[in-house]
């Protein structure tokens, strides 16, 4: 009876909830990365984004009809809805160039810089004042990049520099959400960035389309699930537990992604890229403990 009251403790913990949320993102986001990986030795990365934004956009807005949240789209402010939209387009296009020119574990380690770049963008951006902890650790995380991108080190400097910029493309589209997360719905953001992202490669689809086979077809069908499940878990992660708790789960991403790339192409990364993705790591955990604490010392009642 009493294992059975703490299992019945856990699954009420929002804590717990929050953190089997981060974990399916985490292997949904992972999943993603390998289908469009195997897609890739078949089709170009505009072809795989269109059918993963084509396949999210219809599975959307089936959840918005059944969930009665059809008239939520009416009231978004499009003009923040179209920033991040076509801000994701080019993260997106980024990301998925990077997934046919590196290795898995390659591209996952360069988008943890993300915060990184979040941190150099604050000021600019945000007018958010940025102490010394943060700053120092973000020089030191892209001294871990740098380790990470050199020739001896990547196997494709031009897919480290594709893969450093889409970190940065994903930096931008957090300093977006930051606004976006505090009026709109997460699944209507979902929906807008889909039917953008859309509307912005169709044009370019006649001059990189393949027909797809049984196989890569399922892979680009999946692509589009994926990225569904990833939104949903990323955003219900949220809801219930701080990103101090989340960011840890994160960086399993580079676990899953290691593990493909050995057992599927045989690729075994070096001390070097894993030295390097380990400062930028140790990095982000600096800078998101420091965060968490700057917004609990905002939140005490002044006495």
């Amino acid at each position: 009876m009493t294992l059975r009251r703490r299992l019945h403790g856990l699954r009420n913990n929002p804590i717990v909830i929050g953190i089997a949320f981060a974990l399916g993102q985490s292997v949904f986001f992972s999943l993603m990365g390998l289908v469009v990986k195997l897609s890739s030795a078949r089709h170009h990365f505009i072809d795989i984004m269109f059918w993963r934004s084509f396949i999210c956009l219809l599975l959307i807005a089936a959840v918005l009809a059944a969930l009665g949240k059809w008239r939520k789209l009416y009231s978004a402010n499009m003009k923040r809805q179209i920033s991040r939209g076509i801000l994701g387009t080019f993260g997106m296009i980024l990301t998925f160039a990077a997934f046919t020119l590196l290795p898995l574990s390659e591209v996952q380690s360069l988008l943890f810089a993300a915060p990184l770049f979040v941190v150099a963008l604050s000021y600019p951006a945000l007018k958010e004042k940025v102490g010394p902890y943060r700053t120092g650790a973000a020089i030191i995380g892209f001294l871990g990049v740098l380790l990470i991108i050199q020739p001896s080190t990547i196997s494709s400097f031009t897919g480290g520099i594709v893969g450093l910029g889409a970190a940065f493309m994903h930096a931008t589209i957090m300093l977006v959400l930051r606004f976006l997360g505090k009026s709109e719905d997460p699944l209507v953001t979902v929906f807008y960035f889909s039917l953008i992202s859309t509307i912005i490669v169709i044009p370019f689809l006649p001059f990189f389309w393949t027909a797809p086979t049984l196989i890569t077809g399922f892979y680009l069908i999946a692509s589009g699930v994926l990225a569904l499940l990833v939104q949903i878990c990323l955003t219900k992660a949220y809801v219930y537990a701080p990103a101090s708790i989340l960011a840890p789960v994160t960086y399993l991403n580079l676990l899953w992604a290691v593990v493909f790339d050995f057992f599927i192409w045989g690729y075994v990364p070096g001390y070097a890229m894993l030295g390097g993705a380990f400062i930028i790591i140790a990095s982000n955990f600096v800078i998101v403990i420091r965060e968490a604490r700057f917004a609990q010392s905002t939140m005490r009642p002044k006495l």
